[in-house]
């Protein structure tokens, strides 16, 4: 961490970020001589998102969905060598992507510091102001909740990071951790509005990530009496909210041409236009059907890094619609002729669709590829059920939640609705919660939740070895290393038990 902060010792540097900002900051700004006025409070917040991701590179942009795509069942990696570690297990705590990951997020944990600590002085709109000191909090506590779940222990800094030595502190305990992140998420869902401009924090979304908190805290080392029923309330609370709604047709719930619908709650936006920052996603071109020629211009080399584990994919029911609106199974090859997915030269499920944009008529790679969605309506359905059920076994408002998810799915896009899946009924508290495990393959595939989902039920060493009993995956999975280069530039951090 110490080394990443080097850059505000020379001055804090501001990218431009075009997804709402009209007008391009000065690259290279002396703290001394800024925060001054509303529009400098704006490009300090504009910093903050654009430390999410940036050039297709870092953290929620990239490499955060290498470590928790590939270290699951969910995806694997056919045609990247560097990442062929996370998909079996054999990485260590030098492995590149775990740093960046690292790197990366207490860089935006830093720009939004930034904005908590220095815009609260100036001048301006106290309405503005508190808003966009709300959106910071959001930022922070995402950064923090992705980190806590990741390595569990990490250095809590909450200040503006202004001299090397401010960074040569301790981890704090996971307990810590999910405090600090509740007191940013509480402060945010009292300050922010219902509904924002698109790509930022409001309301809806600082809710339903503290729902999600406190649903991952309850079965922590940190875990509290009512966090089941804080998550609970809090679900209750988003769906009741007039600004979101479950879309009627499950393909328009996420994708690139249905950006920003209501079902949405925060989405990390990747430009669909190429610029000179090279800000765009590439879950798209990444998880293209290589050989499968789907996108006009597409190239035989495309695709194929990002692809879908057989038995994860054989989890869909042939007939469940939710299937064929993930991925790719058939299509043309070069020369127009049907193909299904055994026979291309990387011969593994495409989840493309979620991420490429079907309306597209170029190849290029920021023009298709769509948004990560962090947050959208159906998975505070799912976070619900699973809360009730944990609190008082299978309610029937528990299995209201799960099957308005199933029924939307049955009913497909309004025309021919199928009878797959079907209601759930009569299920113990055990079974229902495995139904609510599986129900979160199916709905929210490849939308970064499946890692995570593994590890807080404790369930990922099973699944990985029932899927690939060589893998030497153990217990010690359940965190990541502390990048080993943290650890020699900082003493007082310690490694997770285990890793070396």
């Amino acid at each position: 961490m110490k080394h990443i902060f080097l850059f505000v010792l020379a001055g804090v540097m501001f990218t431009s970020c075009k997804k709402f900002l009209a007008e391009e900051p000065n690259s290279f700004l002396a703290p001394e001589n800024y925060y001054k006025t509303a529009e400098d409070a704006f490009i300090a917040l504009t910093g903050a998102y654009d430390a999410l991701g940036s050039g297709s590179e870092t953290f929620i942009a990239r490499r955060l969905q290498y470590l928790t795509w590939y270290a699951s069942d969910e995806a694997l990696a056919p045609t990247l060598a560097a990442q062929k570690p996370l998909d079996e297990f054999s990485y260590v705590a030098d492995n590149g992507d775990v740093s960046r990951v690292w790197n990366n997020m207490y860089a935006a944990i830093n720009a939004s510091n930034i904005v908590i600590n220095r815009v609260a002085g100036i001048q301006m709109n106290d309405s503005l102001k508190t808003q966009y000191l709300a959106e910071a909090h959001f930022l922070r506590a995402l950064c923090y909740f992705y980190g806590v779940r990741l390595w569990g222990d990490l250095p809590l800094v909450i200040i503006e990071v202004k001299a090397l030595s401010e960074v040569d502190i301790a981890r704090s305990p996971v307990g810590d951790i999910y405090g600090q992140i509740i007191t940013d998420l509480e402060y945010a869902g009292q300050h922010l509005a219902p509904t924002n401009q698109n790509g930022r924090a409001r309301k809806g979304a600082a809710k339903a990530l503290l729902a999600k908190v406190y649903l991952t805290r309850a079965s922590s080392v940190a875990a509290q009496a009512g966090d089941y029923q804080q998550c609970a309330d809090l679900c209750t609370e988003v769906i009741a909210m007039p600004q979101h709604e479950l879309l009627a047709d499950y393909e328009k719930a996420i994708g690139a041409e249905d950006e920003f619908n209501r079902e949405s709650l925060f989405e990390w936006q990747g430009d669909r236009t190429l610029i000179s920052s090279g800000e765009h996603s590439i879950f798209g071109a990444f998880s293209l059907p290589r050989g499968m020629f789907v996108i006009p211009g597409q190239t035989a080399s495309d695709g194929g890094s990002i692809a879908c584990e057989i038995p994860y994919f054989n989890k869909y029911p042939d007939d469940d619609y939710r299937k064929e609106c993930t991925f790719y199974t058939s299509g043309p090859d070069k020369d127009g002729n049907t193909v299904t997915w055994q026979q291309l030269s990387v011969p593994y499920p495409s989840p493309a669709k979620k991420y490429i944009d079907k309306t597209a008529t170029t190849r290029d790679a920021g023009a298709f590829s769509g948004n990560f969605v962090v947050l959208r309506l159906a998975d505070v359905y799912l976070m619900k059920a699973e809360a009730l059920n944990e609190i008082s076994g299978p309610t029937t408002e528990a299995y209201d939640m799960i099957n308005a998810i199933r029924e939307r799915a049955r009913n497909r896009d309004g025309v021919n609705p199928s009878a797959t899946p079907a209601d759930l009924e009569g299920l113990t508290k055990e079974t229902f919660r495995d139904a609510v495990l599986e129900e979160r393959v199916l709905e929210l595939g490849f939308e970064g939740h499946r890692w995570f989902d593994l590890v807080r039920t404790k369930r990922l060493v099973q699944t990985i070895k029932a899927i690939h009993p060589e893998y030497p995956v153990e217990d010690k999975h359940l965190l990541f290393p502390v990048p080993a280069n943290e650890i020699l530039l900082n003493p007082k951090i310690k490694q997770n038990p285990e890793w070396k």
